[in-house]
C-alpha cells in the first residue's frame, strides 16, 4: 500500500511539474513581444516614427497651454501622420523654460510691442531648442513626397538647415543649433538694416552674411518646399512631376488666395476672403492632398542630394 501510494505521489508530482513547465513557456505573442523589444534595443529607431514639430500659440492667450482646435492645425497633424511622422505641437510654455527666454523677450517685445504673432515667430526657436531640437515645420506646411527614411538622423549632422532658403517653413537642426540661431537672430535685430525686423528678415540678413554664420540655406527653390499654385495645374488636376519633386507644400494665406485668382481653388467659394478662412483652408488642403494621392505615384527623392 505504501509503495503504491509513493508511486502515485511520484507520478502526480511529475505531471504537476510538467504542467507548471508548460504554463511557464512563453506564448507566441509573448515571444513576438520579446523579439520586438530586443530589436528595438538594438535599433531604437526601427519602430519609431520620426518626430516633426510645429509651434502654435493662441494670439488671444500667450499663457495658455491648451492646444486649440484650429482647422489648419488639425489637417497639419493628419497629413504628417499619413506621411509617417509623429507630429508634435510646441508652445510658449516650452519657450519660457529656455534660459535665453528672458533675454529674447526683452529685445523682441521692444520691437513688436503688441504684435504677438511676430513675437511668437522668435519664441518658436527657443521652444524647439527646449524640446530637443529636430524638425520644425510651419503649421500650414504639409508633406508632399517627403523622404521619411532620411528624416533621422538629421541631415547635415544636425546643422541648422533651412529648406526654403531664408523662409522658415521647413527647418532641421539639433538642440544646440536651435539655441545658436536663436541668439543670432536676436543679436541681428539692433544692427539690422531691415525696416521690418521679423525672424524671417533676420534670417535673410544671416543668409546675406554667407559662410560667416554657418547656416545651410537650401537654394533649391520649389525643389524642397513648393506652393499650391505651382503644384495644382487647374481645379482637381495635380502636377505630379512638380509635386513629387517637393518635400512639402507651403499653403500660406497668399498662395491659397492665389489659387482662387487662378481659378484653381478646389472649393466652391465666391471671393478671396472666403479662400483665406481657416476652415476653408483646411478643406482646400485636404482636397488637394487627396487629389495628389489619387493621381500621382510618388517617386524617390533625397534630402541629401
Amino acid at each position: 500500500m505504501i509503495k503504491r501510494s509513493n508511486r502515485q505521489l511520484a507520478a502526480a508530482l511529475i505531471v504537476f511539474s510538467f504542467l507548471v513547465f508548460l504554463m511557464c513557456l512563453p506564448s507566441n505573442d509573448f515571444k513576438r513581444r520579446q523579439l520586438q523589444a530586443m530589436a528595438e534595443q538594438k535599433d531604437p529607431q526601427a519602430t519609431k516614427r520620426p518626430i516633426v514639430k510645429t509651434f502654435f500659440q493662441p494670439l488671444s492667450d500667450p499663457d495658455s497651454n491648451v492646444i486649440p482646435d484650429d482647422p489648419v492645425l488639425k489637417v497639419w497633424i493628419e497629413e504628417w501622420k499619413i506621411a509617417g511622422f509623429e507630429p508634435q505641437v510646441i508652445t510658449m510654455e516650452d519657450a519660457k523654460k529656455h534660459p535665453y527666454y528672458d533675454t529674447m523677450k526683452d529685445v523682441v517685445e521692444k520691437v513688436f510691442k503688441t504684435d504677438r504673432y511676430n513675437q511668437y515667430c522668435f519664441f518658436r526657436y527657443l521652444a524647439m531648442a527646449e524640446t530637443g531640437g529636430g524638425w520644425h515645420v510651419d503649421y500650414d506646411t504639409i508633406p508632399a513626397n517627403f523622404p521619411i527614411g532620411e528624416a533621422a538622423p538629421l541631415p547635415n549632422g544636425g546643422k541648422f538647415t533651412s529648406f526654403e532658403t531664408f523662409v522658415p517653413s521647413l527647418i532641421s537642426a539639433s538642440e544646440e543649433e536651435w539655441t545658436r540661431v536663436s541668439k543670432l537672430i536676436v543679436e541681428q535685430i539692433p544692427v539690422s538694416r531691415e525696416n521690418f525686423k521679423s525672424d524671417m528678415y533676420m534670417l535673410l540678413e544671416l543668409y546675406r552674411g554667407g559662410a560667416a554664420y554657418d547656416i545651410d540655406f537650401k537654394e533649391g527653390g520649389s525643389t524642397f518646399v513648393s506652393e499650391p499654385d505651382q503644384v495644382v495645374k487647374k481645379r482637381h488636376v495635380i502636377n505630379c512631376e512638380h509635386m513629387n519633386d517637393a518635400f512639402a507644400i507651403h499653403f500660406s494665406h497668399s498662395h491659397i488666395k492665389k489659387l482662387y485668382l487662378l481659378g484653381a481653388h478646389p472649393l466652391d467659394i465666391s471671393n478671396q476672403t472666403m479662400a483665406g478662412l481657416p476652415e476653408n483652408r483646411r478643406k482646400a488642403i485636404k482636397v488637394i492632398m487627396n487629389d495628389y494621392r489619387d493621381q500621382c505615384k510618388a517617386s524617390s527623392i533625397s534630402l541629401r542630394d
